[in-house]
This record gives structure tokens, sequence and C-alpha cells, in this order.
């Protein structure tokens, strides 16, 4: 009798002791997120390049929560933010949060500015940043350039999309950068009585960069998580110079470190909160041409990239829409890999990797079940007429979000099993609630056996 009142007793402290550290961790994470809403986000990317074939008015607000105008670029000469190249171009600009928000049919949406590399001149557009981030008066011109133009054009948040940091001291500044933009953006915000802008920055989809010359790259986790709001990763693109056929945007690979569940469980084990990461979802397909048109299979050899089309004006990149047009033609063959969550067509010696309705729904659901704060689709102006991609996306999200965060789940499956404990970092909160709720449960059993 005595025994069992003891075994109650210690069954009791330790519950009450693990509701304390339940609380505990909980609070934390609150004050790591910044009342990040509890919708998360469903975000998109807009090219104003795009505006002849998807212009402002044509764009379905309903199915995103943000919206970013991609993108201005750094003066390489001043290292303020560089204003628009044309004439038409400085139209869209100035009318695009207005033109969003117009046709928003209630929904709120959120405009973002992003300021980004020049994919046309990628050495010296990266150059400028890296000079820029060295210097304290040139951070201070490029600041609040961007603040400036926000405000003037009616944003409500700006993104860094610098692609990408090439050295530790890159990556120094950088984590400069935004704790200095973050305080500009606060001190903005008092002077106008207005709502703070939103500042969030979209980089490599691992915390740490595996192609640059420096092998011991990692990003600003802590000055990220403190003065951002959000971290959009770009799982994608992974395979864009490769001479055989691969998925270029899988969420699982086996063999290598390049995919998303890898990308997101880097961020998160480095120490990046669930609550600040964004996983990127492309609306385009990678093409190449087949050396061998009978071995098209994964891994097959390649003998060129594939055409340039209309929408992306790049070779190698087919938007999403452009791709539906192929999957009309009955010489057409579609697979879907089960074990990368990838799909790819074939037909004669072309082959496309390219993420299908089927995917996209997987990619959200792991995203959800990951309790991330959301996704973004680069572009949606690649997407279809119907916006496929981004229906199936934000339909998957209502799906899945609100189900995923009751449950509160604290592991990524695949295939049945936990490839990895999200918040498996030594020094984060939700890895040692994680062990001691372990240890916890392993001290109630055994005290259940004596008795």
């Amino acid at each position: 009798m005595e025994q069992a009142r003891v075994g109650s007793a210690m069954i009791f402290l330790l519950l009450a002791f693990l509701s304390e550290v339940s609380a505990s961790i909980s609070q934390q994470q609150q004050q790591q997120c910044g009342g990040a809403s509890s919708a998360g986000v469903r975000a998109g990317f807009w090219l104003p390049s795009s505006s002849h074939y998807s212009p402002l008015g044509s764009i379905d607000t309903s199915l995103y929560s943000h919206l970013y105008y991609s993108s201005l670029s750094i003066d390489e000469t001043r290292c303020a933010v560089a204003p628009p190249s044309s004439g038409e171009e400085s139209s869209i600009l100035s009318n695009f949060s207005s033109s969003i928000k117009s046709s928003g049919g209630g929904f709120a949406v959120k405009t973002i500015l992003s300021i980004g590399t020049d994919e046309f001149r990628e050495d010296v557009s990266n150059a400028a940043f890296s000079r820029m981030a060295s210097e304290k008066n040139l951070r201070r011109a490029f600041i609040n350039s961007s603040i400036e133009l926000a405000r003037a054009n009616g944003f409500d948040g700006l993104d860094l999309a610098w692609r990408f940091p090439a050295t530790q001291l890159d990556m120094e500044n950088l984590g400069d950068l935004l704790a200095e933009w973050r305080a500009e953006i606060m001190e903005d915000s008092t002077t106008r009585s207005t709502e703070p802008l939103l500042l969030t920055a979209t980089v490599y989809f691992s915390n740490h960069l595996f192609d640059m010359a420096d092998t011991n790259l990692n990003y600003p986790i802590d000055d990220m998580s403190s003065s951002l709001d959000w971290v959009n990763i770009i799982t994608f693109s992974l395979h864009k110079n490769s001479n055989v056929t691969t998925a270029d945007a899988p969420l699982y690979d086996k063999d290598s470190h390049f995919s998303a569940s890898y990308g997101v469980i880097s961020w998160l084990d480095a120490g990046l909160p669930p609550c600040k990461l964004v996983m990127g979802i492309p609306l385009f397909g990678r093409s190449w041409f087949l050396r061998n048109k009978d071995k098209n299979g994964l891994g097959a050899p390649t003998a060129a990239a594939g055409t340039k089309q209309r929408k992306s004006n790049q070779i190698g990149v087919i938007a999403y829409a452009e791709i539906e047009e192929y999957l009309k033609s009955q010489s057409v063959f579609v697979t879907h890999d089960n074990q990368s969550v990838a799909d790819y067509l074939y037909s004669g010696d072309l082959w496309v990797s390219f993420d299908s309705a089927v995917v996209v729904q997987e990619k959200v659901e792991f995203v959800a079940k990951s309790q991330l704060l959301g996704y973004f689709l680069s572009t949606i102006s690649f997407d279809d007429s119907n916006y496929t991609l981004s229906k199936q996306a934000s339909q998957s999200w209502n799906q899945y979000h609100v189900s995923s965060y009751a449950q509160g789940s604290f592991g990524i499956m695949q295939e049945g099993a936990i490839i990895q404990d999200l918040h498996a970092s030594t020094g984060s909160p939700s890895s040692w609630y994680s062990k001691t709720l372990s240890y916890l449960l392993l001290s109630i059993i055994l005290v259940l056996e004596v008795l």
C-alpha cells in the first residue's frame, strides 16, 4: 500500500515536471517566432518580366498569403537598391501592391519587395552585395534605399535574395546587415506610427553551402533567427548542371544531401525554429536532351540542356504551363518516382523533371507535418491559366496544416520511418525537451514495473 502511494506520487511529480518543461518550451518558441500567424505562409514569387503573359490582374490572390515582386538588384556603384531599368518596369513596380490588394476580394494579401542577385550578371552582382555588406556606411545606404522604395510603393515587407555569400566573412557581414536592417525597420515603424515592414531572406537550400571554395561556410543562424520574420529556402534547381537525368527538386534523396528534406533538416538542426522556415516548390521543370532516347530513366546520359522556352527564357528550364502542353501528346510518357517524390516525362529525346499536382500535394503535406511556417511557389507566372499547382498547394495546406499543428508531431516521416528528429540540435530547447520526455517516460515505466 505504501509502495503504491510512493509510486503514484513519483508519477505525479514526473508528469508535473514534464508539464512545466512543455510550457517553458512553448513560451520560448513563441518568443522566437515573434507571433507568426497561425494561418502560416502561402507565398508566391512573381516576375515583372512575365507581365505580358501573366498580368497582375489575372492573379488569383485568394491562393496566396504573400506575393513577392521578384526582383530588383543592387546598384553596383552606389551599393543602394537599383531602381527598375525601364519606364515600363517602373510602372509595374509602382502599381504592384495596389493592384494585388485591390483584387484581393477580401483576402488580406501582403506584398514583399525582393532584392537579389542579378541572375544575368551573377558574379558582378554578388561582388556588389559582398562589398555593400562589408562596410557599415554602405549597409546603411542599402538599407535606407530599400525602406524608402518599399514605403513609396506600398509594400508590406522586404526580402534579401543574395545568391549566395561566398566566404565566411560574407556570412558574418550578412549577420550585421540583417541586424541593422531590422533595427532600421523598427525605427521607421516608430517614426511613421505604422506596422513594421516584414523582413525575409531567400537562401540556399541548406544552412551549409556545399559548392563554394570555402568548405566551412554556414549561414549566421542566430542573426537570422532574431532579425528575420522567416527564411525562404530554395529547395529546387539542385541539379541544373547535371550531365545525367535526375530529379531537380526531389523531396528525398538517399544517395546525397541534395533534397528538400535534407535542406529542411539542416536548417532546423542548425537552430532555426520551424516557425521561421518556408520551403520552396518550383512551378517549372528541368529539361535535357537524351544522348540515347532508348535510355530514358533516371540517371540516363544527356547530350545537352533542353531548348529555351518562351516563358522561362532560359535553356533547360520549362514552365509548368508549357509542360502541360507536352502532356497532351500521346507520345509522352510520364513516371512518378515514389522514392524521391518527383515526376518526369520523356518524348523522343526530350526528358523533363517536374513537380506535378501529386508531387505538390506530397510536398505541402511534408511542410505541414514538419510544422514549418509554410511554403513558397516559384514562380506563379509559370503556372497554367487555371493556377492548377497554386490551387493544389493551397488546398493541401488547408487540409494538412490545422491537423498537423493540433497533433504537435516531433518528426518527419518517410515511408513509415522517422528519417531524423527535426529538433535534434544539441542546443535547441525542443531537442532537450524531446530527450527529457523520453527519460521521464522511461522512469514512469520502471516505477510501474517495480510496483
